[in-house]
């Protein structure tokens, strides 16, 4: 009996197991949005079954080229919804809106600028030195000089100067 009960327990463990790994494997599946069927489309998160519906209705007239005709061909899709339905795995043409991004991106913008060498007209004094660090806090008072005197309050302190 006891070997009966130790088979049935892996048994659920190993259901539980494949249960959780499909289902891991469901939540970050890729979805093409140029092939999907309408029911396909529903599986990626932030898709329900009107924006499916207008997805498959504007990719019937011609597949999407990327996320940019994506965005102008989806009633209710701009940019942010692009953003977070590629995050859940909708892609166009298998890339990602990041991915669409970069490769729109001009390579000359992304290189770094040197920095102009100084001129001659430029003679700007030296900046002065900074003032050393206060000293750490002790939980003493601070001394009578750091504060300014307030008359007919402050009591200068004879032993401090």
């Amino acid at each position: 009996m006891r070997a009966m009960g130790a088979q049935g327990r892996g048994w659920v463990t190993a259901v539980v197991v494949a249960v959780l790994l499909g289902w891991a494997a469901g939540a970050r599946a890729q979805v093409e949005a140029n092939r999907a069927s309408a029911a396909e489309l529903q599986t990626v998160r932030g898709i329900g079954p009107v924006l499916a519906a207008r997805i498959v209705e504007a990719r019937a007239q011609r597949p999407f080229a990327g996320w940019d005709d994506f965005e102008q061909r989806v009633p209710g899709v701009g940019v942010k919804t692009a953003q977070k339905l590629s995050l859940h795995g909708l892609r166009i043409d298998g890339r990602s809106y990041g991915a669409e991004a970069a490769r729109h991106a001009d390579p000359a913008a992304s290189r770094p600028v040197p920095a102009a060498p100084p001129r001659a007209t430029d003679t700007a004094a030296p900046a002065p030195p900074k003032a050393a660090p206060p000293a750490a806090r002790t939980g003493h008072a601070p001394p009578p000089h750091a504060y300014p005197a307030i008359p007919g309050l402050s009591q200068p302190d004879a032993g401090a100067r």
